[in-house]
């Protein structure tokens, strides 16, 4: 896990939506996709439930979210 996988899966949560989030980062959407299976096999959980509709976040995604955004604030 890298600072840059916590930023995309929290742009992720936000946005709720690969396509959204990928346009606010900048980003292809396939790497977000790349980045956040990479991260799901690391942590051997699912972080998001997909739909038609865009993505919520799963109990432990909720879980990860807490974690990841005081990680970031202490590196800001």
């Amino acid at each position: 896990m890298n600072v840059r996988q916590l930023r995309y899966f929290l742009t992720i949560a936000r946005c709720g939506s690969f396509s959204r989030a990928a346009t606010e980062l900048n980003v292809a959407q396939p790497a977000l996709s790349h980045h956040v299976a990479n991260l799901e096999a690391e942590l051997g959980v699912r972080l998001f439930d997909r739909s038609p509709k865009g993505v919520v976040t799963t109990e432990c995604g909720e879980t990860l979210v807490g974690h990841a955004e005081a990680i970031m604030a202490q590196l800001d």
